[in-house]
């Protein structure tokens, strides 16, 4: 469903600019840089022998944007999806992997909810500095 809006948001914006070339230079003229940062910290839980991956998600516009994960690994412990980001907001998304695995990897794309939009990529990974274990 949130795949139809946001194909459905784009064709339009796309429309939009194309009947107003005035319009779409100077959208791009006032629009300020959209990024997100991404930041991953591990944590071993001893008890059940995994890493837990904190991915911090952090809005570095002033407008809300949905998020779409198009890789993560180990793809047998995967993210499979990701929480909105309201503007300067920062989000998290916790992922337990295998304790012996050599790490994780997030890839997603920032699509942001206001006209004209515009949309962010991006790819961080998570090294395990060494193997986690049970107690």
């Amino acid at each position: 469903m949130k795949f139809r809006i946001i194909a459905a948001a784009t064709t339009g914006a796309m429309a939009a600019l194309a009947v107003s070339p005035a319009l779409a230079a100077s959208a791009a003229g006032a629009a300020a840089p959209r990024t997100f940062g991404t930041t991953v910290s591990g944590t071993c839980d001893t008890a059940t022998g995994e890493w837990i991956a904190d991915w911090a998600i952090t809005n570095q516009s002033d407008t809300g944007a949905l998020l779409i994960v198009t890789g993560s690994t180990p793809s047998d412990h995967r993210i499979n999806s990701l929480p909105s980001v309201a503007g300067g907001a920062t989000e998290h998304a916790l992922q337990r992997i295998p304790g012996d695995s050599a790490g994780a990897h997030l890839q997603y794309i920032a699509v942001w909810t206001d006209f004209p939009g515009g949309s962010y990529q991006s790819t961080t990974d998570f090294t395990a500095p060494q193997p986690c274990v049970a107690a």
